[in-house]
């Protein structure tokens, strides 16, 4: 068991819970198209059946860098096969019997890492978090109500209320390109 089990070392390590969480997400999304999605690239290749790479690249409209990686861990997670081409833009990709299996999707990383816990333990930890939620949503006052709840969230958020335009960082198709590092983070390739 732990020994310091006090209010600020609690805090702490759930800060730290949610910082490697944020890490993991954002390791997973830099670099990445979210337009080579799994779940898109699985529901393509439902239609498709078999198809090069270079021809998913352009049907998909996704950068090729993308596409291999989300085809490399689609590959290593048993859902897609590859027959080799001269190059490798003339590889043909296949669904697997795996990846046939409606509904199945690859599982991320952070499943991956929760899985190190053992059902009990699963149950446990939901159960805990359960209750810490409730209390910080009691000591924060949010409402019951599910549509007072969202708009409670989103003024809490980003400061927007109901009736005051679109939310901030929308401009009504879709995110506006926020600047992140030297590139736009969402939005259109320039």
């Amino acid at each position: 068991m732990c020994e310091n089990t006090s209010s600020k070392a609690l805090s702490m390590k759930a800060m730290h819970l949610s910082h490697m969480m944020r890490m993991l997400h954002e390791e997973k999304m830099r670099d990445t198209d979210p337009r080579a999605s799994p779940g898109r690239v699985l529901a393509f290749l439902r239609l498709a059946e078999e198809v090069s790479v270079g021809d998913m690249t352009m049907i998909l409209e996704v950068r090729p860098h993308s596409l291999e990686k989300t085809l490399a861990m689609l590959e290593e997670d048993g859902f897609v096969a590859r027959e080799q081409g001269e190059k490798r833009w003339l590889d043909k990709v296949r669904l697997t019997e795996k990846g046939l299996q409606p509904g199945k999707r690859p599982e991320g990383r952070a499943s991956k890492v929760f899985g190190t816990l053992s059902e009990e333990e699963r149950g446990q930890l939901a159960a805990i978090l359960d209750k810490l939620n409730a209390g910080f949503e009691k000591e924060l006052g949010v409402p019951e109500d599910p549509e007072e709840r969202k708009a409670f969230m989103r003024e809490r958020a980003c400061g927007w209320k109901p009736g005051c335009g679109p939310m901030p960082g929308w401009n009504g198709f879709g995110p506006v390109p926020r600047w992140h590092g030297c590139g736009p983070r969402f939005g259109p390739r320039m």
